[in-house]
């Protein structure tokens, strides 16, 4: 093969050259905005790893003062605290409006410090729960409200929902509860297990003196859901309902 080079690779090799003195022209004239970009990006990598790590740290604070008062929370009172005082190293009071008021005080410092962050909203779960034990229902139902609205979808979610039940019928709301759970049986993506629903909704129409309809859906919830965990507490009503003389339309009781 001749070492000669061909006038169209010396063409090729004008152009790779002109190519590469333009580039480097360009980075000699521009060398300045070069280094301040450069800075530029360590600085944003820098900062970013920074952030990640103390949103960690902040995470991990927040938790731990959860857990704080969690621990508070279901802590032992009078003579459980003293039996158990020996045990443990864990809070202890002597009556439980004091182990409510050291809980509360917790739970209020993890919203304060960490308002953002997911143990701020379950804070306000328990306090909540804090809240309706000292008869403040209408602050229970914001704070469980507040934790659904933005929270919808977590397990605690269907926990809360069913306190929010539960203190709408003691509150005389069963009507607006039945209505709320005949919109959740019918929907495709349920909040909550089709047998939770059914149950309480049979529950509420209970209570509201709907026996017939009642009776519907606890034998709806035992023909559909064989292996819940209500099985045995909706067989017993429609036995209840059946030994009471009460109209049960078609009821067949699974073997």
């Amino acid at each position: 093969m001749s070492d000669r080079l061909t006038r169209k690779e010396m063409k090729r090799r004008d152009r790779f050259q002109l190519a590469m003195t333009s580039v480097l022209d360009w980075i000699q004239d521009h060398r300045k905005h070069l280094v301040l970009g450069v800075v530029v990006l360590v600085v944003a990598v820098v900062a970013a790893v920074a952030w990640t790590f103390w949103s960690a740290s902040r995470e991990d604070d927040a938790q731990a003062l959860l857990n704080d008062a969690i621990e508070a929370y279901g802590a032992p009172v009078g003579d459980q605290a003293a039996d158990s005082s020996a045990n443990d190293d864990g809070p202890h009071f002597a009556t439980d409006q004091e182990r409510r008021d050291r809980s509360k005080e917790l739970f209020d410092q993890v919203r304060e410090r960490y308002g953002s962050s997911d143990a701020a909203d379950i804070a306000g779960v328990y306090l909540g729960k804090i809240a309706e034990e000292a008869g403040d229902t209408d602050r229970a139902r914001e704070l469980w409200q507040d934790y659904l609205d933005s929270e919808p979808s977590t397990a605690l979610a269907a926990d809360v929902r069913l306190n929010l039940f539960e203190l709408d019928r003691a509150n005389g709301r069963a009507e607006q509860v039945a209505t709320e759970l005949e919109g959740m049986l019918a929907r495709e993506n349920k909040p909550l297990p089709g047998d939770v629903i059914l149950y309480q909704l049979a529950t509420t129409l209970e209570q509201l003196g709907r026996d017939q309809e009642a009776t519907e859906r606890y034998q709806q919830l035992v023909d559909e859901y064989q292996s819940s965990p209500y099985m045995s507490e909706a067989r017993s009503k429609l036995a209840g309902s059946a030994g009471a003389g009460r109209a049960m339309p078609n009821i067949q009781m699974p073997s």
